[in-house]
């Protein structure tokens, strides 16, 4: 039983100093990754290596290279653009709950529409709840108001219509997503829309009022007749409300 007892002892610290051999060499290739992926002047070979970096990176689970590949999909690479963009559809299968919000704040007029696109991509494979909800209707009603996006501000001669035409279809395809991950987490989105933007008040933002009709939420009825209700106490010259935008709801959700 003794000799046995040893053996058995030996074979188990042989186990754990493998183990922990191999977790040191695979959270040094992880950092060296990390290191090209993020151009370090130490490890950075050019940009296409840069991107391939991400794609190897991507290979490995765990915390460490979530991590990681969190930080590289939320840093501008002007350089290598495709690192952001390879990072962020590297994460849409990846069940961590601070990748959606982190993911849905890159939803700004102002970052890139490959950016946008991928961020739009991803959440659409992943759980979107308060703060990944408020910075999608932030993106959207920002768009909806009229706020030009990054490629909108480019002044382009006549005769290129066509590129014109690419730009405002990509555009529609990312409203598209985004609009179906809203409608999947309809009870997110009315919540938020019924704390942020009034509904169920007596102001009622146009925004959400034109959201709710064009993604059909049959849940917010209640709410907008509640609108309603409390406004026929309040006459038109006596209180500005959306009552045109609320009535179009209304009649869009055949609420009742």
């Amino acid at each position: 039983m003794g000799k046995a007892f040893k053996r058995l002892v030996v074979i188990s610290i042989g186990l754990a100093l493998a183990a922990a051999g191999y977790l040191s060499y695979r959270n040094n290739v992880i950092d060296r990754l990390y290191g090209e992926a993020a151009m370090d002047l130490r490890f950075f070979q050019g940009s296409q290596e840069a991107a391939g970096a991400v794609r190897r990176l991507a290979t490995y689970r765990g915390q460490r290279s979530t991590e990681y590949l969190l930080a590289l999909a939320v840093q501008g690479n002007p350089v290598a653009p495709e690192v952001q963009t390879e990072a962020i559809r590297a994460l849409r299968d990846r069940q961590d709950p601070r990748i959606a919000p982190a993911l849905a704040a890159l939803l700004q007029p102002h970052e890139g529409l490959d950016v946008r696109r991928a961020a739009g991509g991803a959440l659409q494979d992943l759980a979107c709840k308060g703060e990944c909800i408020v910075s999608t209707l932030h993106y959207l009603e920002r768009i909806w108001r009229g706020d030009l996006n990054h490629e909108d501000r480019r002044v382009r001669p006549p005769g290129f219509e066509e590129v014109k035409a690419s730009l405002a279809k990509d555009q529609q395809a990312l409203y598209s997503s985004l609009y179906s991950v809203l409608q999947r987490e309809k009870f997110e989105t009315l919540g938020a829309l019924i704390k942020l933007h009034g509904v169920g008040t007596t102001d009622p933002s146009a925004f959400a009022l034109d959201l709710l009709a064009r993604l059909q939420i049959q849940e917010a009825c209640p709410y907008l007749m509640e609108s309603d209700r409390q406004l026929k106490d309040l006459s038109p010259e006596a209180y500005k409300a959306p009552r045109q935008e609320l009535q179009t709801a209304i009649a869009s959700l055949k609420c009742k």
